[in-house]
């Protein structure tokens, strides 16, 4: 009898480590480059993320669609990139940027999310130094009333 509780406890425990794993294994944040979406055979039919740099000169926005289309490279490889949406405010030519979507048949990525990597360093305010003469500062712009 006692041995029956062990061997389902180990069963339970080895079926609860089986999910936590698969979970674990999905919520990885990973994204691919353009050259690694290259080297893969076929369209991948799934869900992908790719990162990489904006080219500069490539981006093309129709505001009144909010759409845009741009190239994103790592240095080696490029992909036209179809964004249909607003996206973030550090979003420009030259910068970093994450993009999730889906590889279409014709070779363009439509993303459903742009994201834009910022940079990783902080500088802080030479001493001394006004933080509203900073090129960096936006003051608040009020709201509503009167």
């Amino acid at each position: 009898m006692k041995r029956r509780f062990v061997i389902g406890g180990l069963v339970i425990v080895g079926a609860l480590a089986y999910l936590i794993y698969g979970a674990m294994q999905n919520a990885v944040v990973y994204f691919v480059t353009p050259s690694e979406l290259h080297a893969e055979t076929g369209a991948p039919d799934r869900f992908l993320r790719v990162g990489g740099m904006v080219l500069p000169g490539s981006l093309e926005k129709d505001l009144g669609r909010r759409t845009f289309r741009f190239r994103i490279s790592d240095g080696q490889e490029s992909i036209a990139v179809f964004f249909q949406g607003v996206p973030p405010d550090l979003f420009s030519e030259g910068k970093g940027a994450v993009v999730e979507g889906r590889l279409g048949k014709d070779g363009v990525f439509q993303a459903s999310t742009v994201m834009a990597k910022h940079a990783e360093e902080y500088s802080p305010h030479k001493e001394g130094e006004d933080p509203s003469k900073a090129r960096s500062f936006v003051p608040a712009r009020p709201t509503g009333g009167s």
